[in-house]
């Protein structure tokens, strides 16, 4: 129905009611505000938060550091922890690494299961030469956009669909009441009671 609405067949064909074409305009016009709505919002919110990302990620780089670091125990060659695919999670041991003024510092990293004492490893320390997580990466960044995009488009896109279904009821409502005050004008006629 909706793709014959603008050919010339539809325009004059019998069936056809005011109500079938007000539907199919409410439709269009519904489903264009809902696109335009839910995709200049998802871009909106997903390029906030890729700047937003951006940053934490430029301050993340400029604060942290890599360094290598001896293993002082052996690592056990199984965790009591896993992950959800039942690989072994890393496991904690002491480790020692030379500090930017040259001195040794000591701390708790975690690292593969099975690593042996004497082996080298690599963790981050922050601007205070603490130990911490490895700076986020790009890829993170563009994960957290993507996210916030979608999720913030889904709301437009979830009120479009359901203005799109009142548009349905209220037309289908209209058409019952057309059929009905029809078919009371037609039906003695019809069933040879006039």
């Amino acid at each position: 129905m909706y793709a014959a609405i603008g050919s010339r067949r539809w325009r004059g064909h019998p069936l056809r009611r005011k109500v079938d074409v007000l539907e199919a305009r409410l439709w269009l016009l519904v489903a264009s505000l809902t696109l335009v709505c839910a995709s200049s919002l998802g871009i909106a919110h997903g390029w906030a938060a890729f700047n937003r990302e951006q940053s934490v990620v430029a301050e993340q780089r400029a604060d942290r550091h890599l360094v290598r670091a001896t293993v002082l125990r052996d690592a056990a060659t199984s965790s009591p922890w896993a992950d959800e695919s039942g690989r072994s999670q890393r496991v904690p041991v002491p480790v020692r690494w030379v500090t930017a003024t040259g001195g040794e510092a000591t701390g708790e990293v975690p690292v593969a299961p099975g690593t042996e004492s004497g082996e080298r490893t690599k963790l981050w320390l922050d601007s205070r030469g603490d130990v911490t997580s490895a700076p986020l990466e790009y890829r993170d960044v563009w994960a957290e956009a993507l996210l916030v995009g979608g999720s913030s488009s889904a709301m437009p896109f979830s009120t479009g669909a359901l203005a799109g279904i009142g548009v349905r009821v209220v037309c289908n409502r209209r058409r019952a009441s057309m059929w009905e005050s029809e078919w009371s004008r037609v039906e003695p006629e019809w069933s040879r009671r006039a």
